[in-house]
């Protein structure tokens, strides 16, 4: 789950026959970069065009051979969440498009109160304090 603005433009300075695609991820309530997110670009049939992931300042940037159609692009932040954006203009129109990401993180309080049976609630616990400590 995340949240995006995006920005495209025509620059006539810039290959006519690629497009850049840039941006920053970022943790949503705590506003900290993420880095080593991985980002994926993805045709219309969800077929992976490129991967790529965020450096340290949760900064990305690639070109793309242009395409004749909308793309999307997923971003998987690891712990700090997932984004889908959808359809993308991967130079139809445009040759640079600029990505302001905000991810998520899950919230496992409001999972905890779906689960009726105590010892679902117990095992989810246990998962929870278990990716706890593997993340240490």
């Amino acid at each position: 789950m995340g949240g995006y603005e995006a920005s495209s433009y025509l620059d006539e300075n810039d290959s006519q026959d690629s497009v850049t695609i840039s941006g920053i991820i970022t943790e949503a309530k705590t506003k900290s970069k993420i880095p080593n997110a991985e980002i994926r670009f993805l045709d219309s049939e969800g077929n992976t065009l490129k991967k790529v992931s965020s450096d340290t300042d949760g900064s990305f940037s690639t070109r793309l051979a242009k395409l004749t159609k909308f793309g999307s692009i997923e971003i998987d932040g690891n712990s700090a969440g997932f984004l889908t954006i959808a359809n993308i203009d991967f130079g139809i129109f445009v040759n640079n498009t600029r990505i302001k990401a905000r991810l998520f993180k899950y919230d496992y309080s409001a999972t905890e109160l779906e689960f009726y049976k105590k010892e679902d609630r117990d095992q989810l616990k246990r998962e929870i304090e278990e990716m706890k400590k593997q993340k240490r």
